[in-house]
Formats: structure tokens, C-alpha cells, sequence
């Protein structure tokens, strides 16, 4: 889709910046099942509030969108462009727009915010305008509102989303904070001089980079090699299938301190013990479904390479965060045995990712034409092809950092709870997004109809599967102290 029109030429200073492989990549791979939208629903405290939230918003949002530059940049993509699209940003944004409201569903609270948020997951944003949207749903007799928040994904990853808009976590009035300053080395004028000598540099510098990128794809290659008896297998499930378009959510939060005291006391990280219960789930809510598993299933696992291969602007916000595959065990029924062999498969997925030293995905994503990734998932989604297609993973499972401050304020209204999903794509199963908030640790799983009826059936049994699991491990604890 060609964005050509740029609100705010008339705003002199403002300058271009070309968006990287990766960031493009969430824009080629969209359809009309398939968005690259990152959301978010917070739970706020709306009761210091003397009046309408959704106007509260908006003079918060305006007094901090100079230090929300994901707020203001607008794709920027014309006739004699001659290479990957730009975002400028604009003075032009209306909040009015962007911070709209709307009603909560049946049967309220939580669960009414939820189905709203699967909704919301899958609407496109207009890209003639700054790519993001924030629903305000309020409830009668409640000091609680709730807000769905779209960003497209092109502009955050989980973690970089506390960074990108962490401007709203600031409490006060910083209306008179400055803004950070531009990095002159990779912005220019939206001109037409400007865009064309850009798109030739980057160009001639991806050419002559081409070599070098071939030699160390071959030597990752024979590393991969080396390693593959430590790659999992993934099996073709009934969880790798083509969107139909309808979402379901589900919402459940464990305790982070018992989180921590189970990763103590076995010697991993919460991140392992969150990939134990998961994957367990994922595949009793299968089988009770009649659904086949005749091996282990394997997690994408979002991983931050921030200091690797920095060869191409990247957007702001947007690392170079790579994927590791991760089998989750999830035939292993003890709770303990199982954690104890997804530490041992993740820290090994982990150390030949570190042995690469590359992320090859992003590389390559310089020169993958965007028609090409377009017309294959449009080809996927139209012939339902993502059954037959050996699927890298069976669910995407992703823990951010979030927040682990009491008293976390967002545009000056206590935060009480966070709850992020990414992109769902063609083939490559539900996602499973979890967030550190005050000591809460916020899971939502976000999943197709066609990956599963209702995602509560996978809450349900990820908190079967810790209460085991912690269970077991005080157990554990209880024998070694009496031995």
C-alpha cells in the first residue's frame, strides 16, 4: 500500500528515516487475516479522575507526544521511491483520532476487556496516519477503565515497547522535558533529491555487503550443522493452520514471587518455568480436544541480540532480536523432570544462537524483495496452504521484562495490571505473551478459533501446570531439608 501523501510538509526540519528489513517485514507479511499489530490492555485506577477519562488521556498523551516519536511518524512511501518505506514524523497527529472510545462487552471486568482486546487484535490502522490506536472502555460503578492499545510491530518488539513509549510511565508533568535528539547520520530531508540519493546508498551498500553476508551464512550453515542433533523436531499439529481471522483471548496472572521461588530452587529462570507450563498446556488442551501430538512441540522464543550485526539503520525501538527454537518437553508429565530438560534445551538453543553470533533472518531481510513476502503469505491465506507447509513452531511464547516498580503510574493514573500479545501469523500457532507488572505475572494467550475454541482452555491448565509445578517443588524442598 503506497503512502505518498506527507501531512506535514510545511513543517520544515522534520526529516526521513528508512525503516530496516526487519521493520518491513511486518508490513510485507500483513493480509487480511494477518496484522502487525503489537497490543497491549492495561488495567487503570481511573478514580482520581474528575471527569472524562478518555479526555484525561488525551491532555496526558499531549503533553508527553514530543517524547513519543512512535507517535508521530507517519509512512512515507512515494512514486519515486526506490527502495523500502520511510516514516517522518508530523506535527499534524489528532488525538481525537487516536484515543477513541468504546463500549465493554458482556459480561464486563476482565472478561468483557478481554474479548474486546481479541476484537481489537486483528483491525489494520490506517497507514496514512502515525500507526497506532487506544481504545478507552470504561464501566458503570467502576473505579476501574481499561484500555487496548494497538502499536504496529514495526515500531516496537515486547521489550523496546517499555523504552519506545515509557513516556507514559513517567509520573508528573514533563510537558517541559526536551525531546532526544535526532541522529542526523541516518535521517535526511523528505525530498525528492534526498529519498532517491539515500535509496542508491543503501542499495550499493547492501551489494557490497552481499559477499560477506554469503560467507557468513555458509559458516553459520556448517555450524548449524554441527549442532543439529540439539534442533528440535516440530511436529504438524492442529495448532499450525491458516488463520481464519477470529480471535480469542484469555487472561490469567500467577504470583512472580512463586514464579521466582520455583526458578531458585531448580536452578533456571522464570522464562523456563513460563515454557514448562505451556507447552504441558498446549498439549493437554489438544488431546482433550482429540487433537494428535506425536512429538514434543517447539516454541519460538523471542531473544534480544542488541549488540549484533548492526550493518542497516534500525527504527527506533526495534532491536535485532532473533528466535530461538525451544522443544518444551511437554511429554515429560513430572513437573520438575520437565523443567529440568526445557532449561537443558534452552540453554543450548541459547548457546549455538551465541556460537552463530549472527541473526541471518534480519540480514536477509535487507534484500528479500517485499512482493515476494507479500504475495507468498496472500498465497497461504487464499489456498489455506499453512497445513501443509513443516512450520518452524507450534506457539509463539514470549516474556518482556515489563515493569517491576510498585506503584507504576501510566499518564498519571495507577497501573494495576499489563497484558501484551503479538502478530498472530499463518501456520505458526497461538501466541503466549507474559509481562512482570508489580510483582504480577500477567499472561495472555491470544490464539485463532481455529488453533483452539476458547483460549481459556489453555489459562486454565498453565495454572494447573504451575500449582503442580510449585507444589512439586516445595515438596522437593521438603525432602532434601529431611534427608
Amino acid at each position: 500500500m503506497k503512502s505518498d501523501r506527507f501531512p506535514a510538509m510545511s513543517n520544515r526540519g522534520l526529516r526521513a528515516e528508512r525503516i530496516s528489513g526487519m521493520d518491513a517485514w511486518q508490513l510485507y507479511q500483513e493480509t487480511d487475516l494477518q496484522v502487525g499489530n503489537g497490543v497491549c490492555l492495561m488495567v487503570l485506577d481511573r478514580s482520581s479522575v474528575d471527569g472524562d477519562v478518555c479526555e484525561h488521556l488525551i491532555r496526558e498523551v499531549g503533553d508527553r507526544l514530543h517524547l513519543l516519536p512512535v507517535y508521530t511518524k507517519v509512512l512515507f512511501d512515494p512514486w519515486y521511491n526506490i527502495d523500502r518505506s520511510m516514516l517522518v514524523p508530523t506535527t499534524d497527529v489528532d488525538l481525537r483520532r487516536h484515543i477513541t472510545r468504546l463500549a465493554m462487552p458482556d459480561p464486563g471486568g476482565l472478561a468483557g476487556a478481554a474479548k474486546a482486546f481479541a476484537d481489537i487484535r486483528g483491525r489494520h490502522l490506517d497507514r496514512s496516519e502515525p500507526l497506532w490506536h487506544t481504545y478507552v472502555i470504561e464501566e458503570a460503578g467502576s473505579n476501574l477503565c481499561y484500555l487496548v492499545s494497538l502499536v504496529h510491530h514495526l515500531l516496537v518488539d515486547g521489550d523496546a515497547a517499555m523504552d519506545v513509549v515509557g513516556a507514559l510511565f513517567i509520573p508528573g508533568d514533563v510537558s517541559g522535558t526536551p525531546a532526544r535528539p535526532v541522529d542526523p547520520d541516518n535521517t535526511f530531508e523528505p525530498r525528492l533529491r534526498s529519498v532517491v540519493a539515500d535509496g542508491f546508498r543503501r542499495k550499493a551498500t547492501r551489494l557490497r555487503r552481499l559477499p560477506s553476508l554469503l560467507r557468513t551464512t555458509l559458516r553459520t550453515r556448517r555450524i548449524d550443522r554441527a549442532h543439529r542433533r540439539h534442533s528440535p523436531t516440530t511436529p504438524r499439529t492442529a495448532l499450525n493452520c491458516t488463520l481464519s481471522g477470529e480471535s480469542t483471548v484469555a487472561l490469567t496472572v500467577l504470583p512472580f514471587d512463586s514464579m521466582v521461588e520455583v526458578a531458585h530452587a531448580q536452578d533456571v529462570t522464570v522464562n523456563h518455568v513460563l515454557l514448562s507450563c505451556v507447552g504441558r498446556a498446549l498439549r493437554m488442551t489438544l488431546q482433550e480436544d482429540g487433537r494428535s501430538v506425536d512429538r514434543p512441540l517447539v516454541a519460538a522464543v523471542p531473544f534480544a541480540m542488541r549488540d549484533a550485526d548492526q550493518s542497516d539503520y534500525i527504527t527506533e525501538g526495534v532491536g535485532s532480536t532473533t528466535i530461538l527454537r525451544i522443544g518444551m518437553c511437554d511429554d515429560i508429565a513430572d513437573p520438575v523432570e520437565r523443567l529440568t530438560a526445557i532449561a537443558v534445551q534452552a540453554r543450548e538453543a541459547k548457546e549455538a544462537q551465541e556460537r552463530r553470533g549472527v541473526n541471518l533472518f534480519r540480514q536477509w531481510n535487507e534484500y528479500i524483495p517485499g512482493k515476494a513476502v507479500s504475495t507468498l503469505f496472500r498465497m497461504i491465506e487464499r489456498f489455506g496452504l499453512a497445513e501443509n507447509i513443516d512450520w518452524p513452531c507450534n506457539a509463539i511464547v514470549s516474556n518482556a521484562s515489563g515493569m517491576t516498580l510498585d506503584g507504576v503510574v501510566y499518564a498519571n493514573l495507577p497501573a494495576r495490571q499489563c497484558f501484551g500479545a503479538g502478530p498472530l501469523y499463518h501456520g505458526m500457532g497461538p501466541s503466549i505473551f507474559a509481562l512482570n507488572w508489580n510483582g504480577e505475572f500477567c499472561i495472555a494467550v491470544t490464539a485463532d478459533r481455529k488453533h483452539v475454541r476458547h483460549a481459556d482452555l489453555i489459562t486454565e491448565r498453565i495454572d494447573q501446570q504451575f500449582t503442580e509445578l510449585l507444589t512439586a517443588t516445595r515438596e522437593l524442598q521438603i525432602r532434601e531439608r529431611r534427608a
